[in-house]
């Protein structure tokens, strides 16, 4: 016999129905206007800011602290730009990272459409390697969702080996290099000012392989035994045709329409797929009620992300208005492979220190924003950054899941993680005065 919810419950269920139709509602009005078939920036800032609102006291307490003081230092820095005569409105600066709302939102719905299913494999070498390249490819469009997934599959005992460890955290923070899907490439294309997709992309691709290769010889010289014996989840060709498709599709939209927005491309995308999907599948009456179930009942779950996303963005967006009425002087003129590698491995150590890093990235892209001489290598070093914080610090969202979905230690996470993170580093910066020697700027 079902029981009835508790007032609890319904208080709840209330409070995800009305944050998932704030958020579509902003996802919607934001595309129409990066499109721009209509101007909606401001009402798609007031439903996003609404949001944050509404699901403040729903975040943790160490996320409630961050997106705190991100806001107090972001209003402090817009009422001294103020101050000194900036005219910068304030429903700009709160949308500063609208896009990047709008793409966290619409990236949720292809969760709608991602199937987890096993091929037959024996244990060994080959088990390893297809199970750390399946979570590669799946986790580049189902996001977080693929650690759990994913995770479910090769825990034992309730716990992670190893090996299994490196294979989520390493498997998805590799596909932050490459997939438009995830956040950091469509942030430094809409944060850094000259930055291209494909100007990035080789460079970044390429970083991803070395990555997967430096993975390899880790695990090769640290848990041979492990690596000989692994028993995993090598995954069907059918589950990895959904990302190797939508990625496929968008580099082609960019290829052949190149004015088209990235960030507004990749979130259509992400809607329709899904809807298609379910269409063919089950039919429209059920495709329906499935995304409007999800709008209603799991859209809020993008709290976090979006919450930190627009208050990183009013951050950013204070200091711009701060050095556009000279307040702030920068310590570059310009920007090169040197600057590049120091701001890097400045993310980095920050991050490992606990701050987040997709707000280090927001705030260093506003600050460097008018003296980005060398966009492509600004977008590596950036992307590079992400990617090593998300593996190697014990504070990242993605260790703070195997952390308390797998009862992984930290302090084991980080001895996993912290050779690959110097060499990647090291191998990012050699990458970097490369390109400038070669003239890529």
């Amino acid at each position: 016999m079902q029981q009835n919810p508790t007032a609890g419950e319904r208080s709840g269920i209330a409070i995800d129905t009305l944050s998932g139709l704030l958020i579509f509602a902003t996802l919607v009005m934001a595309l129409i206007d990066t499109f721009d078939l209509a101007v909606l920036a401001l009402p798609a800032t007031l439903t996003a800011w609404a949001f944050v609102l509404l699901e403040y006291l729903r975040l943790n307490r160490k996320q409630r602290i961050q997106i705190s003081v991100l806001c107090a230092i972001g209003a402090a820095f817009t009422g001294w730009a103020w101050s000194q005569g900036s005219d910068a409105q304030l429903i700009d600066l709160l949308g500063e990272h609208l896009k990047l709302a709008m793409l966290l939102a619409a990236v949720n719905f292809i969760r709608l459409s991602t199937q987890l299913a096993p091929a037959t494999d024996s244990p060994g070498p080959r088990s390893f390697l297809l199970t750390l390249g399946g979570m590669h490819l799946f986790s580049s469009v189902a996001n977080f969702s693929s650690m759990l997934l994913v995770g479910e599959q090769i825990k034992r005992k309730g716990t992670l080996s190893p090996l299994s460890q490196i294979i989520l955290a390493r498997g998805f923070s590799l596909a932050i290099m490459w997939s438009p899907f995830l956040s950091i490439l469509p942030l430094v294309l809409e944060q850094v000012p000259g930055a291209e997709l494909y100007s990035i992309y080789p460079f970044s691709a390429a970083l991803a392989v070395i990555g997967l290769l430096l993975t390899f010889l880790d695990v090769r010289h640290r848990h041979n035994d492990e690596y000989h014996h692994y028993s995993g989840f090598p995954m069907t060709l059918g589950t990895l045709l959904l990302p190797l498709c939508l990625i496929s599709t968008i580099l082609l939209a960019a290829w052949i329409w190149p004015q088209l927005p990235t960030v507004g491309a990749v979130s259509l995308l992400a809607i329709l797929t899904p809807l298609m999907l379910l269409t063919l599948r089950r039919g429209p009456l059920q495709a329906t009620s499935r995304v409007i179930e999800h709008i209603t009942q799991r859209l809020a779950d993008t709290r976090a992300e979006i919450s930190l996303f627009l208050s990183a963005g009013f951050l950013a967006a204070g200091v711009k208005a701060c050095i556009a009425v000279g307040l702030i002087d920068l310590p570059f003129t310009h920007t090169d492979a040197t600057v590049a590698s120091m701001v890097m491995i400045s993310i980095v150590v920050l991050a490992y220190l606990g701050i987040h890093q997709f707000a280090l990235v927001a705030i260093c892209a506003g600050l460097l924003a008018d003296v980005t001489t060398a966009p492509t290598l600004m977008a590596i070093a950036y992307i590079v950054a992400t990617s090593v914080s998300m593996s190697g610090s014990t504070f990242s969202g993605v260790n703070f899941i195997l952390q308390a979905r797998f009862a992984c230690p930290a302090r084991s996470l980080l001895r996993n993680n912290l050779n690959y993170s110097v060499m990647m580093l090291v191998a990012a910066s050699l990458l970097m005065y490369l390109m400038q020697y070669m003239g890529v700027r």
